[in-house]
């Protein structure tokens, strides 16, 4: 029984011992629902309703261990019980059995979207990708064998980086195939992005009461922004209301203001975007 650790997953590899396979993978049919898995392989993935069953099912896994090696090592039997957040792999290895190798294809389109060629059909590899880039688009196109990936923050760098330094993903050992400049580029590159529209969407959200004032969209250009501007300040010009209302002239007032002060912070910032 071999146990290996990496930072999103631990993997235990059982050599022949077929029984004990089988009864790692059933206690993880029973007790689990987000789950795939094959003959020979089961993947299991974290779920925050299960963490009862996961430190049992850990438990276990250490107790085999200790069981099964002779040089028993205590701290990986800690570590083990320790890996509450990790995804969890059972592979089932027969003698002299080879591990499969996958070969993958990286490629970047159009600097944004990464782009997974995978030689054959895998969709256990399409749902490990899936998991671990959580919280990311994903599309997988059946016709042409690729997932698609496309990023939404800093963070999607720093997990291809993580999975393209992996040796092995679900039991097999993986080759990656792209051109490290492209990759180094685009990191840079989505990293800066993401930092702009950080910084823009923390901008909008102090602009955004403006925007709403003048009746436009982030998005608009200054030309529509201008010209909503000009109706609202003709609409809401004191000498458009008589001055014998006085509540009225008032409000007219104050609107004529708030209109004017809202165009003059979004033509500060149009203007600082054009200079920038």
């Amino acid at each position: 029984m071999q146990i290996s650790f990496s930072p999103e997953m631990l993997a235990v590899t059982i050599e022949d011992d077929a029984s004990t396979f089988y009864h790692l993978q059933n206690t993880i049919e029973k007790n689990f629902s987000k789950r795939i898995g094959r003959k020979n392989k089961t993947i299991l993935f974290k779920q925050e309703d299960e963490e009862v069953q996961r430190r049992y099912f850990l438990k276990l896994i250490a107790k085999i261990y200790k069981r099964k090696k002779k040089l028993f090592d205590n701290e990986i039997s800690t570590r083990i019980k320790d890996s509450l957040d990790k995804t969890i792999k059972i592979t089932h290895l027969k003698s002299n059995q080879l591990q499969q190798q996958l070969k993958i294809i990286m490629k970047i389109e159009d600097n944004y979207a990464v782009v997974f060629y995978i030689a054959s059909k895998n969709s256990v590899l399409v749902s490990y990708l899936r998991n671990y880039f959580k919280n990311h688009l994903i599309k997988y196109r059946l016709r042409n064998n690729t997932v698609t990936l496309y990023p939404h923050s800093n963070n999607t760098a720093k997990l291809l980086e993580k999975l393209l330094n992996q040796k092995e993903i679900i039991g097999c050992y993986v080759d990656f195939s792209y051109d490290i400049n492209e990759f180094l580029t685009y990191k840079n590159s989505l990293t800066n992005k993401m930092e702009r529209r950080k910084k823009f969407n923390a901008l909008f959200s102090l602009l955004e009461e403006f925007y709403e004032i003048l009746d436009c969209k982030a998005d608009d250009t200054f030309e529509t922004i201008r010209k909503n501007y000009l109706t609202l300040v003709k609409q809401y010009h004191p000498d458009m209301v008589s001055h014998t209302n006085p509540s009225l002239s008032s409000h007219y007032s104050h609107k004529f203001q708030t209109i004017q002060y809202a165009y003059k912070m979004i033509k500060i910032h149009f203007e600082h975007e054009k200079s920038a």
